[in-house]
């Protein structure tokens, strides 16, 4: 004879041990649901990130890059500002003015925008850019010849020690390439690519100087390649 209570019994014990393995299953698939979509949502996340290029302290210039970079997009736009400032020395086209001790002065300013395309849709990727940057600088140098004056109404002119201040207006277009890596919020960038860079205003320098050796040069006029890497931090 069939034990009804007995069968019963075990008939509810089947379904809850069956609803707790479904519960658990749900439940797991629930936290991969939820972990997934919190590391979408960090891919995608706008950020900013702020940079350092210390190759630039070679010529006497700070610079620093501001990175926008959009939620859910591969392109960023990069505001760069650029500060000059110190001491440097000629030392082109066979002009070496460390041999008798005289330094130059520099001043000046910076200011460019361009965009970057991502390969990836990650954090850290190998990318695209290419943008444009302005710059005004001012070099003055010590050197001797007929400088003039006035005395008694009329103008007289004397041979010394002079000051010489030249201006230096120039554009540059560049196309780099490079790979952004960021860990723990740090960005490491490092980037390589082409670069075109017109005189604005013409200047004389005399035969004095020339500062046109390299792209990288207040003065050089003409295609180059470009180099650097960048240390920064990203705000999410």
């Amino acid at each position: 004879m069939i034990n009804y209570k007995r069968t019963c019994l075990a008939v509810l014990a089947l379904l809850c041990l069956e609803i707790s393995v479904n519960i658990g299953d749900a439940t797991a698939q629930e936290n991969v649901i939820v972990d997934t979509t919190y590391s979408d949502k960090a891919e995608t996340k706008r950020s900013v990130s702020v940079s350092l290029q210390p190759l630039f302290m070679l010529i006497s210039a700070g610079k620093i890059d501001i990175e926008l970079q959009p939620a859910g997009k591969r392109h960023a736009y990069i505001f760069t500002a650029e500060v000059y400032g110190g001491r440097v020395q000629d030392r082109s086209n066979g002009f070496d003015t460390r041999s008798n001790g005289d330094w130059d002065k520099v001043n000046g300013a910076g200011v460019g925008i361009s965009q970057k395309y991502k390969f990836k849709n990650e954090r850290s990727s190998p990318y695209v850019a290419y943008g444009l940057t302005y710059r005004y600088q001012e070099i003055s140098f010590e050197t001797e010849g007929f400088y003039p004056y006035e005395q008694d109404g009329l103008t007289y002119y004397d041979y010394g020690s002079l000051e010489k201040n030249l201006v230096i207006s120039s554009g540059l277009a560049t196309t780099v390439f490079g790979y952004q890596k960021i860990a723990d919020d740090f960005v490491y960038d490092f980037y390589f690519g082409f670069a075109y860079k017109a005189q604005l205003k013409e200047t004389d320098f005399m035969g004095l100087r020339e500062y046109d050796n390299t792209i990288m040069n207040y003065a050089y006029k003409g295609f180059g390649m470009v180099a650097g890497f960048k240390i920064g931090f990203q705000f999410r």
